[in-house]
Formats: structure tokens, C-alpha cells, sequence
């Protein structure tokens, strides 16, 4: 991820796409995400947060109050998608690109009130937050998930890790 928006960052318009790209694709895991967890899980999550997750919006809820970076991605998600955010807006939240000089220039920006967040950093944050999910609630019992390529500090982790099975599934909703 750190490689893409360094080679493009001269590249303003294509950089604001992958970071907005980014932005929805990780929001929009959570849908996925519902669809695979069991009614087990989805048992055993609403006695640990001590609520009902009996509707999906109500698992986005969640999730976006448990992870701040995802938030913010749905923030963006939603507000670029429906052009006015009519659900949960947050009018402190906003995205742009640095116009800062050298290697601050063209970095994706995302605000929230008076508090800039490289997008890389929030990007990494919210991949992070879903390994960890998946792993605590053996999402994928199948196989140990763990992604390959780039880390947080740029290092190639994929040498360290195994890449997981793909499993056929089926979306009864698709």
C-alpha cells in the first residue's frame, strides 16, 4: 500500500482514487464479514459486547465503534457513495491530499475535526482490526489467516507467513 502511494503521489487525481478505493473496499469487508460469521459467533459476540446484532447494520455499528479507522472509512465510503450521508454523518470527518512540500506532498489526508491521519496509517489500522476479529472469533477455522506483502513498516511480511486456503462459500443474500 505504501509503494502505490509513493509511486503516484505526483499523480494527485490517481492517488485520491486508491486511497477512496481503499477506503470503501475495507468498509465494505464488513459485509462479507457478516455473511461468514455463524449464528454461533454472532451469539457468543452479542454476550461479549452485550447488545443484539440481529440486523447488519447494527454488526456495522459495531464495528465501527470498535475500530476508529473503520469509521472513518465509512465515513468516507458512505459519503462519497450517496453524496449527502443521511445515516450516522460525521461532519468533523473529511479526505483530501497533502499539498505539503517533498515527501509530504500528495500524501492521502483523512481529518477528523482538527486531527489529520496519514490514510496509509488508518488503512493498516483497519487490516489489522479485521486479522484480529478473525482470529478471536475463528472466523476462518479452516486456516490461520494471515495476509501477505507489505507491512506496517513497509517490510515484505509474506516470506514470514502462510497465505490462507481459499474456501468455497455460499451468500444465500446474492
Amino acid at each position: 500500500m505504501n509503494n502505490l502511494f509513493c509511486r503516484q503521489r505526483y499523480d494527485v487525481e490517481a492517488c485520491r482514487y486508491h486511497a477512496f478505493n481503499c477506503a470503501v473496499t475495507a468498509w465494505h469487508v464488513t459485509n462479507w464479514l457478516w455473511w461468514d460469521i455463524t449464528p454461533d459467533v454472532k451469539a457468543r459476540l452479542e454476550e461479549k459486547i452485550q447488545r443484539k446484532l440481529n440486523r447488519f447494520e447494527k454488526f456495522q455499528d459495531y464495528v465501527g465503534e470498535d475500530c476508529p479507522s473503520l469509521n472513518l472509512c465509512r465515513q468516507i465510503a458512505n459519503g462519497s457513495k450517496h453524496c449527502l450521508l443521511m445515516h450516522n454523518p460525521d461532519p468533523a470527518i473529511s479526505a483530501s491530499i497533502s499539498k505539503g512540500e517533498g515527501y509530504n506532498y500528495g500524501n492521502p489526508i483523512i481529518k477528523e475535526g482538527d486531527t489529520p491521519h496519514l490514510a496509509d496509517k488508518v488503512f493498516f489500522a483497519g487490516l489489522f482490526w479485521f486479522q484480529a476479529f478473525l482470529r478471536e472469533w475463528n472466523i476462518f477455522p479452516e486456516e490461520p489467516f494471515a495476509p501477505s506483502g507489505d507491512g506496517p513498516n513497509g517490510r515484505d511480511r509474506s516470506k514470514q507467513i502462510r497465505t490462507p486456503k481459499i474456501v468455497a462459500r455460499s451468500y444465500p443474500h446474492l
